[in-house]
């Protein structure tokens, strides 16, 4: 019974996957690239928010002593790989395919994600960094109310009853100052002033003058307020089951861009034609090794199963891991399939084959759950 189930789910996934292939909509995005990266077949190094097509082979190039790269599919996937070794890094890596079809939310926040990462690009092309704060952040989005006043829960509304200060800079309009003001924290929210409606960040600080909250409040007007709230509340709700699903999406980043990109009005990338520009190859190089194939397809089961790596190659042998880390010669061999009970399981590998090049590392990953 339990293989019926899984043969089910796994031409359920090749139908997902088919469908999706058309469709160059449902990119995913490049995140936190270290060192030089490139889509195999094209010359254009991959910078943060890069779309990237599911299936893509990715590889490295330059002479970084490091490389890694954190991919972030609309399906919910989140996929680091990093190698520092140069053969490691020579094998290049498989893009997850989709297992499932994305929610429009999720392909639409994926676009603003990028369009605002691309918006950040320096005049020489470069990316600026962002600023990792180390005090605790938040985004909210609260109503314009009278004397410009707003209300916010959240992380501030746990703050400690006493007197804070906050100074605030308007990302809407840089010429929007406003002066240090105080506030006094009493019941279950924080009252603040604002210059107007518009994006603002705002850093809230204790009686002792130390950094207490990094906060991003989007003020809205009551015209406007029940659409931004909506939409924001969707990608706040699928960021939270994605990191449920796959955990270290980058939750107040994309919350941020996602803010970003309703409230300064940045149109979302067009994925469709970004990705088209990059090369996808899918057929394996003739010179090197097969690369395993998973059975079934990764995806989400409702029950335990058996995993099983396939390679064409009678002669080629599979390294794998199953904690998310790289494959390299040295970790295990693959001999017999590989259980699935109960939880999470990240399934990465190559293969070797004698007078042929290592294959590209694969993954799949596999869930045990609805």
């Amino acid at each position: 019974m339990l293989s019926l189930c899984v043969l089910a789910a796994s031409l359920h996934a090749l139908t997902l996957f088919t469908e999706q292939g058309q469709n160059s909509d449902a990119s995913g995005v490049a995140w936190r690239v270290i060192g030089q990266w490139r889509v195999n077949g094209s010359e254009k190094s991959l910078a943060d928010g890069d779309a990237i097509l599911p299936g893509s082979l990715l590889q490295t190039a330059g002479n970084s002593r490091e490389h890694s790269i954190t991919l972030l599919l609309p399906d919910g996937q989140r996929v680091l790989y990093e190698c520092y070794a140069e053969r490691d890094c020579a094998r290049g890596f498989r893009v997850p395919s989709l297992y499932r079809r994305p929610e429009p939310i999720a392909v639409d926040l994926l676009k603003r994600v990028s369009a605002v990462e691309e918006q950040r690009a320096t005049p020489s092309g470069g990316k600026q960094q962002q600023s990792e704060s180390q005090i605790p952040r938040d985004e909210a989005v609260s109503l314009l109310g009278s004397g410009n006043r707003v209300q916010i829960a959240g992380l501030a509304a746990r703050l400690y009853s006493g007197t804070y200060s906050y100074t605030v800079s308007s990302l809407s309009d840089l010429s929007k100052a406003q002066p240090r003001r105080e506030f006094n924290k009493q019941g279950s929210s924080v009252d603040l002033i604002l210059p107007s409606a518009g994006l603002f960040d705002v850093l809230i600080r204790d009686e002792m003058n130390a950094p207490r909250i990094d906060l991003l409040v989007a003020a809205v007007p009551q015209r406007e307020l029940a659409g931004v709230v909506k939409s924001f509340q969707a990608a706040e709700s699928l960021l939270k089951d994605w990191n449920e699903d796959y955990q270290g999406w980058p939750i107040h980043e994309f919350r941020r861009d996602y803010l970003r990109s309703v409230m300064l009005h940045i149109e979302p990338t067009d994925l469709k034609n970004h990705s088209a520009s990059i090369a996808s190859t899918r057929t394996p190089s003739s010179d090197a090794a097969c690369e395993p194939q998973f059975t079934p397809a990764p995806g989400v089961f409702k029950a335990d199963l058996e995993v099983r790596l396939q390679c064409s190659m009678p002669d080629a042998v599979v390294y794998y891991t199953v904690d998310g880390s790289q494959p390299l010669e040295g970790t295990t061999v693959y001999r017999a399939p590989i259980e699935v009970k109960g939880t999470a399981l990240t399934i990465k590998a190559f293969a070797t084959a004698w007078g042929k090049k290592d294959s590209p590392v694969v993954t799949g990953i596999f869930r045990i759950g609805d």
